[in-house]
């Protein structure tokens, strides 16, 4: 389990469970509800956050096709894409934006604001799925280097 927080601490156990520790700085620290947790009150980041966080760093959620899961299973839960749009225009991160287009294309995924975001896409090619290698083809529509295979996106196919 992954713990963000704005100021630096220890990676440890809580409740037994290993959690790591990642710093970022104030101005991604947004998203977030309060909670009960064993009686301890924390803030958990809300469906869209925990989205556009696992965009902005894919390495902490298992790699690019975790995100396309969890993004399907967002969609059947109902996820308000919209606030998925203002929360990537707030990170201000553009290969997060590049990656949520992307995916949600990809997926069939109504995104409201996606012109918005397609208009904001920063000039340079990002990867997208950087846990994986740099060997694959450019995208100029998405400004995104395609590293891995895009049959192998789709959380109801096996790829195995």
């Amino acid at each position: 389990m992954y713990v963000v927080t704005p100021t630096r601490a220890q990676s440890r156990e809580i409740h037994g469970v290993p959690s790591r520790v990642a710093t970022v700085t104030e101005r991604k620290f947004f998203g977030d509800e309060p909670t009960s947790i064993e009686g301890t009150a924390v803030n958990v980041a809300d469906l869209e956050k925990t989205l556009v966080d696992c965009a902005d760093h894919p390495e902490y959620c298992g790699g690019i096709r975790e995100l396309a899961k969890a993004m399907v299973a967002a969609d059947d839960q109902n996820c308000s894409w919209a606030t998925v749009g203002e929360y990537l225009r707030r990170l201000d991160n553009g290969a997060a934006t590049k990656r949520i287009v992307y995916l949600t294309d990809e997926l069939g995924i109504d995104l409201p604001t996606r012109e918005t975001l397609v208009e904001s896409f920063t000039s340079g090619y990002s990867l997208l799925d950087p846990t994986r290698s740099e060997q694959g083809t450019y995208d100029s529509e998405y400004r995104l280097r395609i590293n891995v295979d895009p049959g192998t996106l789709d959380p109801t196919e096996s790829w195995f």
